[in-house]
């Protein structure tokens, strides 16, 4: 008995042994694999990473199209049908009274959900409508079509602050190669703004999307502004459709290379990748040297393959690698990292084939985001480079994760508001007559260049920032900006001192001490700009400047649409990739 109880307790202890052995061996491997992988760095916390992204599936299909169960009749633009007909009877009618009405009158009742007596019918030839609102008291008039009355500005485009600067620039005159499945030539948020493209999957010049995806990427650059739909960051941007995907969104890596020759050597200003493989091609490497070369902006998506690197052709000097954010300004959860731009990339609402609009993730959203805002600068400084304008959109970016440029997010996120300002000289219309500097102080406590010494520093005392000069409150609300100079002197030669929001004058006073309350209303971007100069009799002036950043706090984003469509595939001869 004894010995069956010591077998058992041996059985017992082995077993529990050699659980814990498999448990400790395993958590090692885990910590080790987190530990060696060296595309993941101790930056990934979850302060970083939103978890409210969705999930994306290992393999989801090229195109992910949102469940849609809208009526036919009721899908893209609708035209006027005269036999539809709204039936305004006043009360509800019951199912025999409905068969009664159909059969004596010669209509047909729609699936439609009647409400206040309100039905919709389909009427024909044999339909007797005069006796039927006299019979039943009813009114029949036709269904007319109705649409929005505004452009719809997705959560995306407002955070890079493209509709800030349209006042300004809309990308005219620029042209963007969308190289992907192609775009609806079709699409009445589009049509006005695609030129001449090419289709080398099917080796004619009718770029035709097949897919969705192409499409979705060339509404977030450049959906028309007609009051209707949405609207894109270079809304009078000239599209450029190069189809190298094919309605799976596959293709030949042979291809993209052909269509970034084509786009290069007819005219685009601006190249837009949202496609990528994780292995480097001398073909696509000598593709996008030749078009960076020209003289070309291209700008890639990072890929969705949660925290690995960026891959090809992102990964390349000549482009851009944009990484994704969510609308709380954190790595989208499915975002590769070590992009040189962040942008919003999670349920952004755009054109889609059939003349519709869906919500789609991935850092293929983010990449078109960069490439709009690129056409935007461009349009605006016909004289800068590509060079200058990829440098104009690093400097201005709202600087997330650690501070300065970071294997996360690379510079920051896309600022158009920034990047215009700091291209746009500040006007003094009174003494002194000397111009402001046009650029934003970097520093705190700086002076402009004088022959004489600035006799008192003016410094903002509140709100107090951190190294960076940047404030961040934690909650939305007015922001008290005090300022000083220091001597305060009774013989101040102080003429006055003017206090801009992001360029924009709002306070003008005398006072050597001051304050000033900045509604919540007048902090509508995620970054603002606030500059104090006091300028003295003598000519001499002195600045001081801070950073509202609302980064953390401000969010806009779209509740529904979580299905993510990241970067699409492209395969060669070597080898082959699933999809992300």
């Amino acid at each position: 008995m004894n010995n069956k109880r010591y077998t058992i307790l041996g059985v017992s202890t082995i077993i529990l042994s050699t659980l814990i052995f498999t448990f400790i061996v395993m958590f090692g491997i885990f910590l080790l694999s987190d530990i060696t992988r060296p595309d993941l760095t101790t930056a990934l916390s979850s302060s970083y990473i939103s978890t409210e992204t969705g999930i994306l599936e290992e393999n989801p299909e090229p195109a992910v199209i949102e469940n849609d169960v809208t009526p036919e009749e009721k899908k893209g633009e609708i035209k006027v049908d005269e036999d539809r007909k709204i039936l305004n009877i006043g009360k509800t009618l019951s199912t025999s009274e409905i068969e009664e009405i159909e059969e004596k009158y010669s209509v047909e009742f729609t699936s439609d959900t009647p409400k206040n007596g309100v039905y919709v019918i389909n009427t024909t030839e044999e339909t007797d409508t005069t006796t039927l609102t006299s019979d039943l008291d009813a009114t029949v008039e036709t269904d007319i079509p109705v649409k929005m009355t505004a452009d719809r500005i997705d959560w995306g485009i407002s955070r890079i602050g493209a509709d800030k600067v349209w006042d300004k620039t809309t990308g005219s005159g620029i042209k963007v190669a969308v190289i992907d499945t192609g775009v609806q030539l079709t699409h009445p948020d589009l049509s006005s703004n695609i030129t001449t493209g090419y289709d080398f999957v099917n080796n004619d010049t009718d770029a035709t999307d097949d897919n969705g995806h192409g499409t979705h990427v060339a509404g977030i650059i450049a959906a028309i502004q007609n009051s209707a739909g949405t609207i894109g960051a270079a809304n009078k941007a000239r599209i450029m459709p190069v189809k190298v995907l094919n309605n799976q969104g596959y293709g030949y890596l042979s291809d993209v290379a052909k269509g970034i020759y084509y786009a290069a050597d007819n005219g685009a200003r601006v190249i837009n990748l949202s496609l990528g493989a994780s292995s480097d091609s001398l073909t696509l490497k000598n593709a996008i040297l030749y078009a960076a070369n020209k003289g070309v902006i291209i700008a890639a998506a990072a890929g969705n393959d949660y925290g690995k690197t960026c891959s090809y052709p992102a990964a390349y000097p000549g482009a851009i690698c944009v990484v994704a954010t969510d609308s709380y300004n954190k790595l989208a959860s499915f975002s590769n990292i070590g992009g040189e731009l962040a942008a919003p990339g999670v349920s952004n609402y755009s054109t889609y084939i059939g003349g519709t609009y869906k919500y789609m993730s991935g850092t293929s959203m983010a990449t078109p985001h960069v490439a709009g805002a690129a056409a935007v600068v461009l349009s605006y400084c016909s004289t800068c480079t590509s060079s200058q304008i990829r440098t104009i959109l690093r400097e201005n970016a709202v600087d997330l994760g650690v501070a300065g440029q970071d294997g996360v997010f690379g510079y920051g996120l896309v600022d158009l508001v920034a990047s215009i300002n700091s291209l746009t000289p500040e006007t003094v219309t009174e003494e002194p007559t000397t111009t402001p500097d046009s650029e934003e102080p970097t520093t705190s406590q700086s002076t402009t260049p004088s022959k004489k010494a600035v006799e008192q520093i003016l410094s903002i005392t509140e709100p107090i920032t951190n190294n960076a000069n940047r404030y961040s409150p934690t909650a939305l609300g007015d922001v008290t900006i005090k300022f000083k100079l220091d001597p305060i002197s009774e013989s101040s030669k102080l003429q006055k001192t003017v206090l801009t929001l992001n360029n924009e004058n709002i306070y003008e006073g005398d006072k050597q001490e001051d304050e000033y309350t900045i509604e919540e209303s007048k902090l509508d971007h995620s970054q603002n700009w606030v500059r104090v100069t006091a300028y003295f009799s003598d000519g001499t002036r002195s600045t001081d400047s801070i950073v509202i950043d609302l980064t953390k706090i401000k969010s806009k984003g779209a509740s529904s649409g979580k299905s993510v469509l990241g970067i699409s595939t492209f395969i060669d001869f070597r080898y082959f990739l699933f999809g992300w």
